[in-house]
């Protein structure tokens, strides 16, 4: 069993409710990509309009953190997550 724990922040956040962090357990290894279509079906259009693009993968403003290091300096989407990771999911931030 692979349980992972999810931070939203921001409008990330308001569309996964939960104060913003849910744990999801999975059967078998999960990739962040997978995880992402997890979400995505669990959380619906709110979900999908913060974070996809029209290909339905993440979009490149929004940043993804696994135990705090950056997917973009791991394997990407693929990076196999194990159990007890935590992602994180950062939309951009405006500020001035």
């Amino acid at each position: 069993m692979v349980r992972i724990t999810v931070k939203a922040f921001a409008t990330i956040r308001e569309a996964i409710g939960e104060f913003g962090k849910i744990s999801l357990e999975f059967p078998e290894q999960v990739t962040v990509k997978n995880l992402i279509e997890v979400l995505s079906k669990n959380f619906g259009e709110r979900f999908n309009s913060e974070v996809l693009d029209d290909n339905g993968l993440p979009k490149k403003t929004i940043k993804i953190f696994v135990n705090g290091r950056d997917i973009e300096f791991l394997d990407g989407l693929s990076t196999i997550l194990k159990d007890e990771d935590e992602v994180a999911l950062i939309p951009p931030i405006a500020g001035g």
